[in-house]
């Protein structure tokens, strides 16, 4: 089944130099983008240069139907950023508490992955000049991820990084 990742009824924009995006995890409301509360934000974005950023949600407002059953939902990531037609982030926010940080970022890695994987079957992704995702949260995570993250990219072609801070444009170099 098709898949449109550019749904406009799921996208919002903003050209702020910073803002936040935001999940109501105990709703089951779209993620969004937020220009004015920083206490909600869980990821921060950086927009040095004021580009035309899209967000659009993808968790609760694109379906994206399992393969193996095509009555159930596949869990997704959060969203996606896209800017400059060519440019895509895919980004799952987590809020709640770390029960076991390992368990947290293999569960968000497979939402992730999950979501760009039927985005590469609905859309030729080496059309993009950035393929980045990262797991955002507004908890300190106190360990490195070095071979899942080796892994993440091996399996989807995307960098992955685990932080809550996004820069655009984004630069694939350490942080």
């Amino acid at each position: 089944m098709i898949v449109d990742f550019f749904n406009s009824q799921c996208q919002s924009l903003t050209t702020k130099k910073i803002f936040g995006l935001c999940d109501e995890e105990e709703t089951e409301e779209p993620a969004y983008i937020d220009e004015q509360n920083g206490a909600k934000w869980i990821a921060v974005v950086d927009n040095d240069e004021l580009k035309e950023v899209h967000f659009i949600a993808i968790d609760y407002c694109i379906k994206i139907w399992r393969d193996d059953d095509p009555t159930k939902m596949e869990k997704r990531c959060d969203g996606m950023l896209w800017y400059d037609g060519k440019n895509l982030i895919f980004i799952e926010l987590k809020d709640r508490k770390l029960r076991n940080a390992s368990e947290f970022i293999k569960e968000a890695a497979l939402q992730l992955t999950t979501t760009i994987n039927h985005f590469k079957k609905n859309y030729n992704i080496a059309d993009y000049n950035i393929k980045a995702a990262y797991i955002a949260s507004r908890k300190k995570i106190h360990r490195s991820y070095t071979e899942r993250m080796k892994k993440f990219q091996d399996d989807t072609g995307c960098t992955l990084r685990i932080e809550n801070r996004i820069k655009i444009p984004y630069i694939n170099t350490p942080s």
